[in-house]
């Protein structure tokens, strides 16, 4: 990491890093399938239960391939399955919690620009933030849709839509949080289109490990860096903010 560089901003994944929306997305994915697949989701040993729809989502890299590896849609289905996600999410009420630590460190980050990259949809995740009384916390919200369907995380293009949208300096660095190992290869291929560029700005990737998801932790070596709680991301941003001074 290239020494004093300014800490110019933090960005956030939102499923399993802000939130915890397992349960709703399984009961969503269960109506989205049945009427994509026309077929009922019991069929599906993946929609069975909560364990097994979660197992899956760890295991694919994102939504397009959960839905080809393991309902076995092709790409136009995919697509229409894609477009059915915002609408079916704001219709459906299963509690989303947020995960614990978060709204004490996102009050504690205040005074440095946040943002969240998501492939959640963007009305879903300002629906849910709202709820928690969070919806003037984030100056830029990207989700899926902001990209094209087949440039989905890893694809940098969303981490850079964000950096865009932040509208910061042109040069520093800003924290990329997420508890997927798709973020953290999402940091990387964003910099690495940065570098191309010649832009002066770096993603610092940060591996979540909280939550439901943490028991193995292993793809997280690959980040720059790892949070046990949303605290230690503050602390972090303490301390990179040191170094720069």
């Amino acid at each position: 990491m290239t020494a004093h560089r300014p800490l110019c901003a933090v960005l956030w994944d939102f499923d399993g890093t802000l939130v915890d929306t397992r349960s709703r997305n399984l009961q969503v994915n269960r109506r989205i399938i049945r009427e994509i697949a026309g077929r009922p989701w019991e069929q599906f040993a993946v929609l069975r239960s909560q364990e097994a729809y979660d197992a899956a989502q760890r295991a694919a890299t994102n939504w397009r391939e959960f839905y080809r590896d393991n309902i076995g849609l092709d790409d136009a289905r995919i697509d229409r399955a894609g477009k059915r996600w915002a609408p079916y999410q704001l219709e459906d009420s299963t509690p989303v919690p947020l995960a614990e630590g978060v709204a004490g460190a996102l009050g504690r980050l205040d005074g440095l620009p946040q943002g969240i990259v998501s492939q959640n949809a963007r009305e879903t995740i300002t629906s849910m933030l709202s709820a928690h009384g969070l919806g003037r916390r984030f100056s830029c919200i990207i989700g899926y849709a902001e990209v094209a369907m087949t440039r989905q995380k890893p694809a940098p293009d969303c981490l850079l839509l964000g950096l865009e949208a932040l509208a910061g300096p042109p040069h520093g660095r800003v924290l990329y949080v997420g508890d997927h190992p798709t973020d953290i290869r999402c940091a990387a291929n964003a910099n690495q289109e940065l570098a191309r560029r010649g832009s002066e700005l770096r993603v610092v990737s940060v591996a979540a490990l909280w939550g439901p998801e943490a028991g193995d932790d292993r793809w997280a070596t690959t980040a720059d860096h790892r949070a046990a709680t949303p605290n230690d991301v503050v602390e972090l941003v303490e301390r990179l903010a040191r170094d720069q001074d």
